[in-house]
């Protein structure tokens, strides 16, 4: 489902599409000596519109990257509390069970929903948390994952029968979880970097969007009389400025 600003977006294009319905139909009067609202609009529109299918294009894949990364760090919590009762059950150290727990408890509760943050924001005072991480990020949560496969791994008297909570299958685990985060990353860093594309493209202030239906809007007003119909729906069509 396209996002709030993506439907912003595509309405800016809809409008300009509208725009140039009416400067097409005018075309008998229409002669302004504005380059921008002269053929050019429609070439505009067209980029406008090219711009817009290449962060269509690349949307896809940032949704679907993004579901799996969520779907998987959704199983962390569930996944470590069994492996800390496989722990638990091989009789190890008392000592090693607390330090694995207090890891453990870093990612148990950790609740994971498409407002997890992919970087941690960094603390006001940092002197106020031995974090480096926050462990509400997916970085946060990758951090424990790799404490706790340290720990397991440093302890040889770690050695389950079931394959699932053997170190070996727990190392590939996390690596399976960063493998989805990077690919996430990515997949945002490809949306970004076409949305960044199309609004610097489609909201800059020499030719951009707004700047060209302002002088249409203004042009219309001296070739139609104030009551004609089309100027009042030229008029009526709105623009977000994506500019700021």
């Amino acid at each position: 489902m396209p996002s709030v600003s993506e439907k912003i977006h595509a309405k800016n294009l809809e409008n300009l599409t509208i725009a140039n319905t009416f400067v097409a139909a005018a075309v008998v009067i229409f002669k302004p000596n504005n380059p921008l609202i002269a053929a050019a609009l429609t070439i505009f529109e067209q980029n406008f519109s090219n711009q817009m299918q290449s962060v269509n294009a690349v949307l896809p894949a940032e949704q679907t990257a993004v579901g799996e990364q969520i779907a998987a760090f959704k199983l962390v919590s569930g996944r470590v509390s069994k492996i800390m009762k496989a722990a638990k059950g091989l009789g190890l150290t008392l000592e090693f069970q607390a330090n694995l727990q207090t890891t453990a408890n870093r990612l148990n509760g950790v609740r994971v929903s498409p407002k997890t943050p992919d970087n941690p924001e960094t603390p006001e005072d940092e002197s106020k948390s031995n974090k480096s991480v926050s462990r509400h990020s997916y970085a946060g949560i990758l951090e424990s994952l790799d404490l706790f496969d340290e720990q397991i791994k440093s302890n040889t008297d770690y050695n389950p029968n079931e394959t699932e909570y053997k170190s070996a299958a727990i190392s590939s685990w996390i690596d399976g979880l960063k493998t989805l985060h990077n690919t996430a990353l990515n997949t945002k860093t490809a949306t970004r970097t076409a949305r960044n594309s199309r609004n610097a493209f489609a909201y800059n202030a020499t030719d951009g969007l707004l700047v060209r239906m302002k002088a249409l809007k203004a042009y219309a007003e001296t070739i139609l009389d104030k009551n004609d119909t089309r100027l009042k729906q030229l008029k009526k069509l709105k623009f977000v400025d994506y500019s700021k």
